[in-house]
This record gives structure tokens, C-alpha cells and sequence, in this order.
């Protein structure tokens, strides 16, 4: 037998639980101009599940993160400026939409003054489904994302230039340098993820996050020294690399000099000795760096630090003339077998761009040339830049030097081709399911 209490009790459950929820206090925060990110707060009745579906255009919904509560605080991250947006707010129920507000709408606001100048051209049939990740190298530095039409999608100010390196988190958020000893991990809502202050190393160049075993962990360049008082120098300058867990905790560095004796080398004596400018992480857990000034890519070995092999002039693999690359940026892996970098070239030797993808055999030394796509000769740029595929078939390419941003397809056909004021040290391509 239920007692009058419980009875009471189970019918007032049923009746809230069936209950529709208000949504009250409804309002759009617009940011200042450093973000181009926008609140949208609300209420509601009692501690529900919501998110916010947001568009332009109704053929193209998209839809924020889903969060839990009765007091809502929600970012909507990419939109374009100068636009008019509507968005309903929806409720869930075990991952059923069983409720959804009116329709409201907002207006975006115009892009700040400072922001770079661009000019696209692009083929009338080609179009990506997905985002272009930039950043400044001036004061103020910005971050934004560039859609396929050219349109600005997100943006961050800076208060003054941003160090250099930056890449693609995991999702979702970006690897940033704010100053060259501090390295963060920043959401595209703006929240700060992780954030290292290092008081013995000084990045450059490049950053990334991996994940390993279910940890994360972050891997950066730094620039290490060497006493070497001869001919008129008294310290080269050459590269280390530093990798910290996801609590910031040191758990393992590399010294170029531990392992190489300057004088024992073929390479040049210079001050800046090695010029280390792009890393990333092998299919089995080693090392891949560039080191620009050797035209060369190392691999070490991430337990003992030992240099596995060199590629380039001179190195532990024969290369056919055409194979030979010169002063190379972004070197990274393709997939399982392939690895891909951005061919300089030289004013000496070669005064023309690529992206070239070649696959190794690692036990034999022997180099496999897949393939070579070309920038045409007046993109030639001698230092900087980058190239990564879109998809398939399709290159996204930086050239620095001439401030283009190209994509090209596997024969070196422009598709797409944005000029611009500022120039760009790399540019990062990002697909949708990567960002929600």
C-alpha cells in the first residue's frame, strides 16, 4: 500500500517530467573586437539538457555544444561578420529533441580595422567543406578561420604579436604560443585548456599535441647552444626538442649537441646552426624534424634520443637529383606509409616550390618519390610556408614570401588563390567534424 505522501510524490515527478521547459532571459551578448565569439544567455525552469542551432542558411544548420543545467551561458564561435543570424534554442531528452524555442535572431558586427585585406579568386566548380586556420605575424597578431568563399568564420586579436608557432589541437582547439616561453591550448569558444610556463626553454618555430594511450601529450622545438669559440664565434645556436604531459609536467628533452659534434659534421659553422622548423611524430612514436639550414629531416629515436636516420643532401638515403629538397618547411606524415613536406627550393639550385610526398624504406634506405605538385615559378618562395592536403587529391599551399594562400589539385591547376596584405607563416586546413 503507497502512502498519501509518496502517492503526491509520484504524481508531481510525472507532471515535471513531462513538462515543457520555459526558456526566459533570452539575450545575445555581442564581444568587443578582439573575438568574434557571441553569448547567448538564457534560463530555464528547472536543469535540463540544451543546445543552440544557429544559421544563415537553413540548408547549412549548425549546431553549438550541448550542456546541462538551468542557467545558461552558450558561445556560437563561427559566424561571419556583417550577417544576419537566426538561432532556436532546443532541449533533450536522451538525446531526443523534445523541445524548441521561438526563432530569434542578431546581427553580427563588421570586421575590425586591423584585420588583414584579401582578394580571392577561385574556380567556379571547386568549393571545400570545411576551414582555413591563418595567423598574423604583425602587431596586432590575429588568429582566424577563412571559409571556401573567402568569408571570415572566427577570429582572435592579440594585444601585441603572437610568437610564431601554432597548430591544430585534437578538437576543437588550436596550439597556440602567446609568448615564446608559454605554450596553451586554447578552445575556439576561448577557454583555456592547458597553458605551460617554461623558465628554461624557448620554443619556436613549431608545436603540436599527440596522443598516446589514452594521454595527451604536448611536443615543442626549442633553441639549445653550444660553446664553440672558434673563427670568430662563440656560440652556435641549434635546436632541442621538450615534450610535457597533460598536467605540464616535464617528461622528456633532446639536445642536438648531446648527440652531434659541430666539428664533426659536414654541415656549415654559422651561428644559427641547424635552423630546426617543423616536427612531428612518426607512426612508431619517433621524432620527425626539419632542420632547414642541413636540407635534411632527421628522425630520433623518443626513448634514447639517438638520430635513427637523415634525409636530404648528404644524408643516410640516395636521392635521384629530382628528389633532392632545399630549406624545407612542415614536414608531417600523410598517412601510415607516406610523409609529406613543402620543397623550398633554392635560389642556387631551384627557384621553384612543391609540395613533395615520398614514402621510405626504412631498413634498406631507399627513398620512393610519389609525388611532386608544383607552385608555378613566380610563387616561389624561399623561406616559410607550408602545403597539406584538403582531401584526396587537393593541396593547400602558403607562400609566404609572395602572400598567396593556393590550393591546387594533384597536376598543379590553381583552384584557389588568395591574395592578401599580411603575410602567412603556415595556413592549416580544418574539416567540420573536427570542430563539433
Amino acid at each position: 500500500m503507497i502512502s498519501k505522501n509518496y502517492s503526491f510524490l509520484i504524481l508531481f515527478l510525472v507532471i515535471s517530467c513531462s513538462k515543457k521547459n520555459n526558456f526566459s532571459q533570452v539575450s545575445v551578448d555581442l564581444p568587443g573586437y578582439n573575438h568574434s565569439k557571441y553569448h547567448v544567455n538564457f534560463k530555464t525552469d528547472f536543469n535540463t539538457s540544451t543546445n543552440i542551432s544557429y544559421w544563415l542558411d537553413q540548408n547549412e544548420v549548425i549546431s553549438s555544444l550541448t550542456y546541462q543545467g538551468d542557467s545558461f551561458d552558450i558561445v556560437l564561435p563561427y559566424l561571419k561578420p556583417s550577417s544576419n543570424y537566426l538561432f532556436k534554442i532546443n532541449e533533450f531528452s536522451k538525446s531526443e529533441n523534445i523541445n524548441s524555442s521561438i526563432l530569434y535572431s542578431f546581427k553580427t558586427r563588421s570586421l575590425p580595422n586591423v584585420f588583414p585585406s584579401f582578394d580571392l579568386v577561385k574556380d567556379s566548380s571547386f568549393s571545400f567543406d570545411g576551414f582555413l586556420l591563418f595567423r598574423t605575424q604583425e602587431d596586432p597578431g590575429i588568429q582566424f578561420m577563412m571559409d571556401d568563399d573567402g568569408e571570415i568564420v572566427w577570429y582572435s586579436i592579440s594585444d601585441s604579436v603572437l610568437s610564431r608557432p601554432f597548430n591544430i589541437g585534437l578538437k576543437n582547439t588550436y596550439i597556440s604560443l602567446s609568448k615564446r616561453n608559454i605554450i596553451n591550448e586554447v578552445s575556439f569558444e576561448g577557454d583555456t585548456l592547458f597553458s605551460k610556463i617554461s623558465n628554461s626553454h624557448s620554443f619556436h618555430h613549431d608545436i603540436l599535441k599527440f596522443s598516446e594511450n589514452k594521454k595527451s601529450y604536448f611536443v615543442g622545438l626549442t633553441y639549445e647552444y653550444y660553446n664553440y669559440y672558434k673563427n670568430g664565434i662563440d656560440s652556435l645556436m641549434g635546436d632541442g626538442i621538450v615534450v610535457y604531459d597533460e598536467n605540464g609536467e616535464k617528461i622528456w628533452r633532446w639536445n642536438i649537441f648531446d648527440h652531434i659534434e659541430p666539428d664533426r659534421e659536414q654541415y656549415l659553422i654559422r651561428d644559427d646552426w641547424s635552423h630546426g622548423n617543423g616536427i612531428d611524430i612518426d607512426s612508431d612514436g619517433n621524432y620527425l624534424i626539419s632542420f632547414r639550414n642541413f636540407d635534411q629531416i632527421w628522425k630520433i629515436n623518443s626513448i634514447s634520443g639517438d638520430v635513427m636516420w637523415r634525409l636530404g643532401k648528404g644524408g643516410d638515403f640516395n636521392l635521384d637529383n629530382k628528389d633532392v629538397f632545399y630549406q624545407q618547411h612542415a614536414i608531417h606524415k600523410v598517412n601510415k606509409s607516406q610523409y609529406m613536406l613543402f620543397d623550398n627550393g633554392s635560389s642556387e639550385y631551384r627557384k621553384s616550390s612543391r609540395a613533395l610526398v615520398f614514402s621510405l624504406d626504412e631498413i634498406n634506405k631507399k627513398f620512393n618519390h610519389e609525388k611532386s605538385v608544383f607552385l608555378p615559378d613566380n610563387l616561389f618562395t624561399f623561406k616559410q610556408g607550408s602545403v597539406y592536403l584538403i582531401d584526396d587529391e587537393n593541396y593547400l599551399f602558403s607562400s609566404s614570401v609572395n602572400n598567396k594562400t593556393i590550393i591546387s589539385d594533384s597536376s598543379g591547376k590553381i583552384l584557389w588563390n588568395l591574395s592578401s596584405d599580411h603575410s602567412f607563416y603556415r595556413v592549416y586546413y580544418i574539416d567540420n567534424k573536427k570542430l563539433l
